[in-house]
C-alpha cells in the first residue's frame, strides 16, 4: 500500500443575577467570535512538514500540522519514539524486550512487549490462529524475510512443534512466559503498534492534523475534519486496485507481493498458514480498515492467510471495513467487501 496523497471570590456571598436572554445571546456570541478567531489565527500560524525515518526493518513516513515553533519538536519526539520501539520489539535487535522474551522466556506484563501480548492475544483467538506471531521459528525455517527454497516437510513438522499460540504462551497476572523453544516475531503487529504510539504521541502533544506510515500501516486523523486519501496496491499489477478516503482511523495492507520466492511456478510468501507450516494461497491481499493500526495490522495478516472465506467468520470488533482481493493462477483478481468500504469518489 502507497501513500496517495466562575471562580466566586472568596469570603462574598453569591449573588442571584438573572441574565436577559440578550444578554445571553450576546455572550454567546462573543464566546463563538473568539472561538472562531483563535481556529483561524493557529491555522494561518501552522505548517505541515514530512519526515521519514528508519525504524523496525522499514521506513515511518510522518506527516503533521502544527505551529511552525512546534514542528522541530514534534519530529524529534516521534524520532525518539521509533527507534525506541524498534529496539524493544525489532526481531533483529539484540538489546530489546523481544530479544530478552527469545532469549530468557518471560516478560513483565507492564512492559512495551508485555501490553503488545496482550493485544495480540485477543487477536489471535479472534482469528482463530490466522494470526500468530509464536511462528518465529518458523520463519527462520523458511528463510524470511530472503527466503531462497522450499524446506523440506520433516523440517516444517519440527518446526510447528515450537509454534501455536495457546501452547507456547502463558499470560499471568504481571508476568508472561513462553516454552523455551519458541521464538516469538511480532513483524505482523509491531508497525502497527509502532504506528499506533507516535500518532497517539504526536495528537497528545498539539498537532492538529497527523499521519503516521510505516511500511505501508497507516493511522491518520485530525482536528480539522481533514480527509486523507490511502491508495491501495494492486497485487498483480503496478498500479492501485482503489483509493481509499477517510478522515480518522487506521488501514493495513498484507500482500504476497511483499516477500516471496517462485518456486516450480508456485509463488510462496510470508504469509504463513499456522495450521500447515506452509505460505497461505487464499488471498493475493488483504487490507483492513480499523480504529487503530495494532488492529489493523494483525487482521490484514490474518484476512491474507484466512481468505475471503475464513475472513467472513472474524468478529465485528476487528475492523470496520475489509477489502480481500484474490487471484488465480492467470492473474487475474477478484475484490471481496466487508463491511464499510470509504471508497473515493
Amino acid at each position: 500500500m502507497r501513500l496517495s496523497f466562575q471562580v466566586r471570590p472568596r469570603g462574598r456571598p453569591a449573588l442571584n443575577r438573572k441574565k436577559t436572554p440578550g444578554i445571553l445571546a450576546a455572550i454567546l456570541a462573543a464566546s463563538l467570535a473568539a472561538a472562531v478567531l483563535i481556529r483561524i489565527f493557529n491555522s494561518v500560524n501552522s505548517v505541515e512538514i514530512t519526515r521519514t525515518f528508519p525504524t523496525l526493518g522499514t521506513f515511518a513516513t510522518v506527516i503533521v500540522r502544527a505551529p511552525e515553533s512546534d514542528t522541530g519538536f514534534l519530529m524529534r519526539k516521534a524520532d525518539s519514539l521509533l527507534t525506541h520501539l524498534d529496539t524493544q520489539l525489532g526481531r533483529y535487535s539484540d538489546t530489546g524486550q523481544l530479544h530478552d522474551l527469545n532469549t530468557n522466556h518471560f516478560i513483565l506484563t507492564d512492559t512495551e512487549l508485555g501490553r503488545l501480548i496482550l493485544t495480540s492475544d485477543s487477536l489471535v483467538n479472534a482469528t482463530a490462529n490466522s494470526f500468530d506471531p509464536s511462528l518465529g521459528a518458523l520463519s527462520i525455517l523458511w528463510g524470511f524475510p530472503e527466503p531462497y527454497d522450499v524446506p523440506d516437510s520433516q523440517s516444517v513438522e519440527l518446526a510447528l512443534l515450537a509454534a501455536g499460540w495457546s501452547e507456547m504462551i502463558r499470560i499471568g497476572s504481571d508476568t508472561i512466559f513462553t516454552r523455551e523453544n519458541t521464538v516469538m516475531d511480532f513483524g505482523a503487529i509491531a508497525k502497527g503498534h509502532a504506528v499506533d504510539r507516535t500518532y497517539e504521541l504526536l495528537r497528545e502533544l498539539g498537532a492538529s492534523e497527523c499521519l503516521v506510515e510505516v511500511g505501508g500501516e497507516v493511522r491518520c486523523g485530525s482536528s480539522t475534519g481533514r480527509v486523507w486519501n490511502i491508495g491501495i496496491r494492486h497485487p498483480r499489477e503496478e498500479s492501485l486496485a482503489g483509493i481509499l478516503a477517510i478522515t480518522g482511523g487506521a488501514v493495513a495492507t498484507s500482500g504476497d507481493y511483499e516477500c516471496y520466492f517462485i518456486k516450480d511456478g508456485v509463488r510462496y510468501s510470508h504469509l504463513l498458514d499456522s495450521h500447515t507450516g506452509y505460505p497461505s494461497h487464499q488471498a493475493a491481499s488483504a487490507t483492513v480498515i480499523a480504529e487503530n493500526c495494532a488492529t489493523a495490522d494483525a487482521m490484514a495478516t490474518a484476512a491474507a492467510v484466512a481468505g475471503p472465506g475464513g475472513a467472513a467468520i472474524f468478529p465485528a470488533w476487528t475492523f470496520t471495513g475489509m477489502l480481500i482481493i484474490t487471484a488465480d493462477s492467470s492473474g487475474h483478481c477478484e475484490m471481496h467487501e466487508f463491511g464499510d468500504i470509504p471508497w473515493a469518489r
